[in-house]
């Protein structure tokens, strides 16, 4: 009968585990099942587990081991959910049933293979005095990544009760993302969209005053601050600071420089951040997007970086690495001036370069918008344009748009424009992040330092004696991280006597 089913019908995913999981992951897809519509009669055949769902409909249900063992991790297996019959259901729970496979809390096996990557995180609560977040309740925006739930696992475990924190979901399109968020709901943490951050916060501030705490922000992209500060400034009270990870959260803080009411911990800018983490995410952008483009020669093909920050002066390392021909722009001049110097072909306006390099790739790393619908007239190739930072301003996507005849899906690839001059442009994973399109990014042992940084900077906030003023606190932050002793556990880790 499955061979009747439509392919689209059809659901699997896999997990690690023992084999006393296999009852824990059935049970969390049927929990998940129940979510959507009223389970009726459960049978189990010879085939798997049979359910009546709705009035008409049935599910079939399997758990067991892959059937290419070798082409995956030991200790894995598949759960596959088979809607056979959908009758009485609409098309939007059809969709929801089976995506409950994907909503499979993370298995123990799973997480202590995660706390092995990610030992500077997941040790902190015995470095830094007990219960150190005890008067605190956390507003996390942070990537769902499998390394969040070792830094939330250290939250738990600085003194932060679960329902005390609340998590923005930044809605990317993670490898692992339903897994993330069904694994926090089964701690009892609070999970919002982040398009839904004011009503959050509101719900997070009466939680956090009925236990007498005071909430922290710790945010990865300017998610909440700029939130209180237009649309609930009643709220600012409640909240004793903000840690924030990214410069992109920083820029996104500027209309209000010098008003700001709150102490700024800025892992953001701070050196440590920027000596570990910058060629990694460079590094995991341009692998990413092979791994989308398979069949695309970029060896002698021309690229352009727009922004020579932090991160694009990494980006253009990396593909002229690959060979490629790379031109930058960059609106500060001394970032042009040492683009050049650095023997990139360089202009100070992105038209020129797009008309006259004609790039193949063109890689956004401004953390604002560095390409509009104005450009598009100077690209007189297929193309494909690429970012590197939050959300989807690095490409102005309204305007380029409105310049294209034709605006077509090209699934997980992203979406293609069809421009009047006949050149395709096509926007990688509808111009969000490619770094975390579909993947998770940084590997953990990268991410861990980093993640490690944000709750090292959360338990200085948290201190009565911080000594923290309102607004940026660059050279505080960099004094913190660099005594607090991480810098030295990474270095025993990763230096040259690690090995030994």
């Amino acid at each position: 009968m499955a061979f009747m089913i439509p392919v689209e019908r059809v659901v699997s995913a896999e997990f690690r585990g023992e084999a006393m999981d296999l009852m824990m992951a059935r049970d969390a897809v049927i929990e998940a099942i129940a979510k959507v519509a009223d389970i009726g009669e459960m049978a189990r055949d010879g085939v798997g587990l049979r359910l009546r769902v709705g009035t008409e409909a049935c599910v079939r249900l399997l758990v067991g081991a892959p059937a290419q063992p070798k082409a995956s991790a030991a200790g894995t297996y598949t759960v596959t959910l088979i809607a056979e019959e959908t009758a009485g259901l609409s098309s939007d729970q059809v969709q929801a049933i089976l995506a409950a496979v994907r909503r499979i809390p993370f298995t123990t096996t799973e997480m202590n293979a995660l706390r092995g990557q990610m030992p500077l995180t997941g040790e902190l609560p015995g470095f830094l005095p007990p219960r150190c977040l005890s008067s605190v309740a956390p507003v996390l925006t942070v990537h769902h990544m499998t390394d969040f739930l070792v830094m939330v696992e250290a939250v738990l475990a600085m003194g932060v009760p679960a329902q005390a924190i609340t998590v923005l979901d930044k809605g990317y399109p993670y490898q692992h993302t339903d897994r993330v968020d069904a694994h926090l709901a089964k701690q009892g943490i609070a999970v919002w969209p982040w398009a839904d951050a004011a009503n959050a916060l509101d719900d997070h501030t009466r939680r956090a005053a009925a236990l007498g705490l005071r909430g922290l922000l710790i945010d990865d992209g300017g998610y909440t601050l700029p939130v209180l500060l237009e649309q609930r400034p009643d709220l600012l009270s409640h909240f004793i600071g903000l840690v924030e990870q990214t410069i992109s959260g920083i820029t996104r803080l500027e209309p209000w420089e010098g008003r700001i009411p709150a102490p700024i911990f800025s892992v953001a800018e701070s050196r440590l951040k920027a000596t570990v983490e910058c060629y990694g995410i460079a590094d995991a952008a341009i692998r990413n997007l092979l791994r989308l483009l398979p069949e695309e020669k970029l060896e002698g093909q021309p690229a352009l970086v727009v922004g020579f920050g932090r991160i694009g002066e990494h980006v253009a390392d990396v593909l002229r690495s690959r060979r490629m021909r790379v031109a930058v722009h960059d609106r500060q001049l001394v970032r042009l001036i040492a683009a050049h110097e650095r023997g990139y072909l360089t202009s100070r306006c992105v038209s020129t370069l797009l008309r006259d390099h004609r790039p193949l790739l063109v890689v956004g790393c401004t953390g604002r918008t560095g390409l509009r619908g104005e450009h598009a007239a100077a690209i007189g190739r297929d193309c494909y344009l690429v970012s590197t930072t939050s959300r989807n301003r690095e490409f102005a996507v309204a305007e380029l748009e409105q310049e294209a005849r034709q605006v077509t899906d090209e699934g997980v690839l992203g979406t293609r424009l069809h421009l009047q001059s006949g050149a395709r442009v096509t926007l990688v994973g509808d111009g969000f992040p490619i770094n975390f399109h579909h993947a998770e990014s940084l590997p953990n042992m990268y991410s861990d330092l980093i993640l490690a940084s944000l709750l090292v900077a959360a338990s200085t906030l948290a201190a009565p004696d911080h000594g923290f003023a309102a607004g940026h606190n660059v050279t505080a932050s960099n004094r913190v991280l660099e005594s607090c002793g991480l810098l030295e556990r990474y270095y025993a880790r990763f230096g040259p006597e690690s090995g030994r």
